[in-house]
Order: C-alpha cells, then sequence, then structure tokens
C-alpha cells in the first residue's frame, strides 16, 4: 500500500474543545505509563514484510522510547496513564481524574464547576446559541447536527466573516441563533425585526441540507456521503458583509483538555514543518494567540482552527460567543456596535453585579478547573488479564502506521507543568489571586491522544450564493436566502493563524465510545460524516493520499482499521 506519505490526520476533525486550576501540591505524579517499557524488539520489528505490515520505531518527541509500530507500548491501554479511568457508559467522557477524585478539596471542586458547567447564567444574552455549557458539549462530549431544517441549531453553530478572515462588520464572528426581548428568551430571528422594531430578536435562522456523493471502493463496494450544503435566513439585524463566509462548527468534547493542554509547548513545536522541508507531504502548522490576560504570545491549541491558548482563554469566549454571558476574560456583549436593538437589550440587564460583568470569577475558575481535570477513558480491545490486544485492534494500529497517520495524529506525549490558574486558586467560595498552585494530577504523564495540535491544509474551497427556496438566483429581500457549499472541507473562512483550508488535528481518545455518550453524535468539524469511513473519505488536501490508499484497502484492511479507531 503506497500510502506513507501523507496520511496527514487520517481522522482530522472526527471530533475535535475545551475550563479554573485548582489547587493541589506541586509534588509530580507517576504512573506504570511514565517508565514505558515498550519491551524488546523482536526480529520481526524492522523487516517490513507484508503480511505482518512491521516496520521501524518510531522516534516522538517526548523523550521516551521509540514507539514501536507492530507492537503497542505496555501501557498503551491506559489512555493518559493515571489520569485515565475504566467507565465506557454514557457518563465516560464525565469522570474526574482519579487523583482528583481521591483529594476531598479538589473534589469539591470538582464537583462546584460541574454543577456551574451544567446552569443557567443571570444576565444571559441578549444574543446566544445556548443556555448551558452542557447544552453544547453533551455529556461533556460533542454536539449534534439538528435532525431537519425545522430545529435550530443549539449544539452546532456557524462562524460567520469574510475570506479575507475579518469579522462581519454586523454581525461579529457567529451568528447567535436566539435573542431575548425583556423576559422573553430564546426568540428566533425576524427578518430585519431588530431594525424595524428595536428589539432584540436572534440574529439569523440557520440550518443545513445534504447532497449525497457516491463512490466505490477498490474492491467495489459502494460507499455514500453527505455533501452539507448550509443556509441562512430571517437575517434581523441587515445584510452580510458582500465576501461573506460560514463556517460550521459542531461542539467538541472537553474531556482530556487539561492534558493536552500541560503538553509542553516545545514538544508540539518539534513537529511543525509549515514548509514541508522533509518533502513527506506534511506541513504541520503552529498557531499562536495572544493570551487576554497576560497579553503574552501563546501557542494556540484549542478551538477547530486553533485559536486559543488554554482551557480558559477557550472557556471565558464561549460564556461570552455561545451563551451571552460576560465575565472578567471576556467582557462585552456579544452585540455589535452596529447592533443598537442588542444593545439597548443588554442594558436592561440587572445582575452585572460582578464588578460589571455577568459570570464572577469563583464561578468561572471552578469551571476551568473541572474542563482542565476531566479524565479519559481508557482503550478498549486490550484483555488486562492476560495483557492482549485484540487481534483486529493490532492488524488496524499496524494499517494506521503503514500509512503514516500517525504524522499528524502524533500518538504518544509526555504532559509537563501543568501551572494554576492565571484567575488564581479557587475553592468552594473564592478565588485566592495571589496563588497559582500546580495541578500535579496532570503532570509528567504519558499519554496517547493521537493528535500533533498543529495545523493542516485539507483542501477544498466555497462559494457563497444568494437564492431562492426554489433555487432561482436572487440579491435581496426575505425569500433570498444566503447558500453556501463546498469542495472538501473547506470553508473558505480564515481564523487566526489558519486560512479557509486548514483545520487542527483533533484528539482521537474517546473516538469509539462518541455514540455511546451522545448516540445521534456524528463526526469532522461540522457533523456531516455519520461513520468513522465517512470521514476518512472527506480527507483532501494533504491527505488526499490518505483517501486513496483507504479506498485501495480490501475490505478486511478497511475493518481493521475502523477497530483500531474504535478502541481509542
Amino acid at each position: 500500500m503506497n500510502n506513507k506519505k501523507s496520511m496527514l490526520a487520517l481522522i482530522i476533525a472526527l471530533i475535535s474543545l475545551q475550563g479554573c486550576g485548582g489547587g493541589s501540591s506541586t509534588q509530580d505524579t507517576n504512573s506504570p505509563t511514565n517508565s514505558n517499557n515498550s519491551g524488546d524488539n523482536n526480529s520481526e520489528g524492522n523487516q517490513g514484510n507484508k503480511d505482518n505490515l512491521a516496520f521501524p520505531d518510531l522516534t516522538l518527541n517526548d523523550g521516551l522510547p521509540d514507539l514501536r509500530k507492530d507492537t503497542p507500548d505496555e501501557y498503551e491501554h491506559l489512555a493518559a496513564g493515571e489520569a485515565s479511568v475504566n467507565i465506557f457508559n454514557e457518563d465516560a467522557f464525565s469522570q474526574a481524574l482519579p487523583a482528583i477524585l481521591d483529594t476531598p478539596r479538589l473534589d469539591a471542586v470538582f464537583k462546584a464547576g460541574d454543577h456551574v458547567f451544567r446552569s443557567n447564567h443571570d444576565g444571559q444574552g441578549p444574543i446566544f446559541n445556548n443556555t448551558t455549557c452542557q447544552g453544547c458539549h453533551i455529556k461533556d462530549g460533542r454536539g449534534v447536527v439538528p435532525k431537519s431544517a425545522n430545529e435550530p441549531m443549539i449544539s452546532m453553530f456557524l462562524r460567520v466573516g469574510d475570506s479575507k478572515g475579518n469579522v462581519d462588520p454586523i454581525y461579529g464572528d457567529q451568528i447567535q441563533v436566539f435573542g431575548t426581548i425583556d423576559n422573553q428568551t430564546d426568540v428566533l430571528a425576524k427578518h430585519n425585526g431588530a431594525i424595524e422594531e428595536g428589539l432584540a430578536y436572534g440574529e439569523a435562522y440557520t440550518w443545513v441540507e445534504y447532497e449525497e456523493v457516491t463512490g466505490q471502493f477498490a474492491d467495489g463496494e459502494n460507499y455514500s456521503l453527505r455533501k452539507p450544503v448550509y443556509k441562512v435566513k430571517d437575517l434581523a439585524y441587515g445584510e452580510f458583509n458582500q465576501e461573506v463566509q460560514f463556517s460550521a462548527r459542531v461542539s467538541p468534547h472537553v474531556y482530556g483538555s487539561g492534558l493536552l493542554e500541560s503538553i509542553p509547548a516545545q514538544n508540539i513545536l518539534a513537529y511543525a514543518d509549515p514548509d514541508d522541508t522533509n518533502n513527506d507531504g506534511i506541513s504541520g502548522k503552529a498557531a499562536y494567540t495572544t493570551h487576554p490576560i497576560n497579553n503574552e504570545k501563546m501557542l494556540a491549541r484549542f478551538g477547530q482552527k486553533a485559536v486559543t491558548a488554554s482551557v480558559l482563554q477557550q472557556i471565558s469566549g464561549a460564556y461570552r460567543g455561545d451563551m451571552g454571558v460576560t465575565n472578567s476574560v471576556a467582557t462585552g456583549e456579544p452585540c455589535t456596535e452596529a447592533q443598537s436593538a442588542c444593545l439597548a437589550q443588554a442594558e436592561k440587564e440587572q445582575n452585572k453585579h460582578h464588578d460589571g460583568v455577568d459570570l464572577n470569577n469563583v464561578d468561572l475558575a471552578q469551571v476551568e478547573f473541572y474542563n482542565r481535570t476531566l479524565a479519559v477513558p481508557n482503550r478498549r480491545g486490550f484483555d488486562t488479564e492476560n495483557n492482549l490486544w485484540n487481534d483486529d485492534v493490532l492488524k488496524g494500529r499496524s494499517q494506521f502506521f503503514a500509512a503514516n497517520c500517525h504524522s499528524c495524529h502524533v500518538p504518544r506525549h509526555k504532559t509537563g507543568e501543568a501551572k494554576g490558574s492565571l484567575l488564581g486558586d479557587v475553592d468552594l467560595v473564592q478565588v485566592s489571586t495571589d496563588t497559582r498552585t500546580n495541578i500535579s494530577a496532570l503532570q509528567n504523564l504519558v499519554i496517547y491522544p493521537y493528535t500533533d495540535l498543529l495545523l493542516h491544509d485539507m483542501g477544498g474551497s466555497c462559494k457563497v450564493t444568494r437564492e431562492l427556496a426554489s433555487g432561482e438566483a436572487c440579491d435581496s429581500g426575505k425569500s433570498c436566502y444566503y447558500v453556501q457549499r463546498c469542495e472538501g472541507l473547506a470553508d473558505g473562512r480564515p481564523e487566526g493563524d489558519a486560512s479557509g483550508t486548514e483545520w487542527k488535528t483533533p484528539a482521537l481518545w474517546g473516538l469509539g465510545l462518541v455514540q455511546t455518550v451522545t448516540p445521534k453524535a456524528t463526526f469532522l468539524h461540522d457533523g456531516r460524516a455519520r461513520t468513522l469511513s465517512e470521514a476518512i473519505l472527506w480527507h483532501g488536501g494533504e491527505a488526499e493520499p490518505a483517501k486513496q490508499a483507504y479506498l485501495n484497502m480490501d475490505k478486511p484492511a478497511r475493518d481493521a482499521l475502523l477497530a483500531f479507531l474504535n478502541s481509542l
């Protein structure tokens, strides 16, 4: 199989974030995973014969022994070492790190953060997408695509901007589908309603329709894909900019975020190769952002286009943008200066008693701690009594490495220092701004997230048109919709350091439990893929050879690869 050159991200955005670094001792956490004894190399390990798909060992930038391509690490079934749990039901993504659970003081903060994560907040709105964090990140996992055009998007949304990366002058960077009129919430958009009536309607109504794309594997088996077509109507505050582009986002999972935040930046940067200097077809690019609290330029590792540097930055922005809940990190209302009706409604809010914002720092810090200390479920397909992997998982793992998927979905990392929250240490009643105690439960762990946290070009292009419901072209008016069609995975909307065709490699751990936790969940950044197989078949750009390799695999090889992915 000639697919070694560019598997890029065999499953980029199959799932794809992202919460107070509370107090704990600074003692390092060690586990059997840290020793990472990969075992002796056997004579088959470097032969590369076609039957057993054995290949040279893989040197990763984690300071650990080489990762065997034909034999898993001794403790690879522990997805996050001592930060992983053996829970595989609908609550698999909602567990505290064992070390947190065993420390009553920290467990209390975790539970308090869980409560805030699930709660409505005073001062919400005037425009928003959902009322709680949990409403988007269902059971701490993925959101879902509405089952019909008659259901508003509540755990997915459309970002908006132009082809140059500028936000829309009227609508900002995100379409909030709900508005607030006096005491009535969840008010959907009405065409020109905010302009003509001066009321804070939702900004616009958004939905997705699908066109079928069919094809065949090399062995003759047929497949069918859903190609999304995004539509927007009932603009309440006026027209979009003339070069408008939309980017659909299904809310990603949040478990494991604190571990990803704790990977040393230099270890991630070691995988970056933006100019493809080694000519392997993979061009991982680092993204950067300025942190809103300390104004430091930092490596961005959260968000589906890598636009935030920390869990705190991610959740504070989500509070403001998704829920209309201002806080000390993201202080401004989601209204733009052009939305006078929204601003007028914001002035009516009576709950800005937390230094002028809606959410107090104790709640914000507790939610950050909760997000950072969510555990990762262990791998399936491993017999712990006999220390044996299922044959299909082993074969699929070999397929994964043979195809060079690990060039972007880097299997293994080691966490470093897990600094306390920039807000300070939190307990149940206050934040101590003069102390920042490291979260030792996140430190010095060998983890297997399968991501490089870098940007990769997935190819494609997008076009936005104006159409009537019949499909005829139009220029303006209530019945004239905005319609975006894209080839491939592109969204046409640059964001931060990412272009309109680039996406951050998502972590794959927990992948096989996504639909156990949320049966209606689907895959990729916009949820178009109903199965992992469909997600692979949507790859393009740097990952085009990966898709071709998958298309050319025979049925047993494809099944083995999927078995491996479902074991993650």
